[in-house]
């Protein structure tokens, strides 16, 4: 079933040079298919040094796929070929940006992983996965690749205050402790186990994203010895201002 609406490029979020070329609803397959194509004599910016107005090199991909959001109930799908550009700036051959997409090798849209990211803040990935029929190694790579760039661009230098708890990560004793700053509710760090070598790992990473131990003035804990213990040989320049309180939560 080829289907046809005005402005549909407007729907999908397709910009120029690229539009839609197709619609068509799979009935035996029960999926909406968007074939995507760029305008003849589309130039693009570099996707390596940004100069723009880079005229097509070559194909690179003639079928990449990208899972999109569901049409109606139907779970869609973007199909396009990938161009290279040479640009004649940088001297290098590169994979145009794509709008709908993060990175050309991606298998969801921005807009999928929105929608999965919204998701996993109330959800575990294995019901994400039998909601949306996909996956959940995929699924995990999605949370991954955005809580890694999050912590990649984490600014720490202005934290004075520290809470802490630990929690068990699966059934057992299996303890994960997670580090907040109280004053901007952000996570810190969080790290395996509940002994004093977690304020190591802490310090480390707050040192490592622009934090200073000389600056934190307060730590709110529990009043487990290996907590006292971790925070008081990490944070030991002031001692007097350390505060603990039982049964504190970050």
């Amino acid at each position: 079933m080829l289907i046809e609406v005005k402005g549909i490029e407007e729907v999908f979020h397709i910009s120029e040079p690229w539009y839609i070329e197709s619609c068509i609803f799979s009935n035996e397959h029960q999926q909406l298919d968007v074939y995507v194509d760029i305008r003849k004599g589309a130039r693009f910016s570099c996707a390596n040094c940004g100069a723009e107005s880079q005229s097509v090199y070559d194909i690179a991909d003639y079928n990449r796929t990208w899972r999109h959001l569901n049409f109606l109930e139907y779970p869609c799908y973007i199909h396009a070929e990938l161009p290279r550009t040479d640009c004649q700036n940088c001297q290098k051959v590169h994979r145009v940006k794509i709008p709908w997409a993060i990175k050309s090798r991606s298998n969801f849209t921005i807009l999928f992983d929105a929608w999965i990211m919204t998701l996993a803040k109330d959800m575990p990935m294995s019901a994400i996965s039998r909601l949306v029929g996909e996956h959940d190694t995929q699924l995990w790579r999605i949370l991954h690749y955005y809580v890694d760039n999050a912590i990649e661009s984490q600014d720490l230098s202005e934290v004075t205050m520290i809470s802490t708890d630990e929690t068990s990560s699966k059934r057992g004793h299996n303890y994960i402790t997670i580090f907040m700053d109280p004053q901007k509710k952000n996570v810190i760090h969080v790290t395996k186990g509940k002994d004093s070598s977690t304020w190591e790992e802490c310090k480390k990473h707050l040192e490592s994203r622009g934090g200073q131990a000389e600056k934190i003035t307060e730590v709110c804990m529990d009043m487990s010895p290996a907590f006292i213990k971790g925070a008081k040989e990490n944070f030991p320049k002031h001692p007097s201002h350390l505060i603990s309180f039982m049964s504190s939560k970050p």
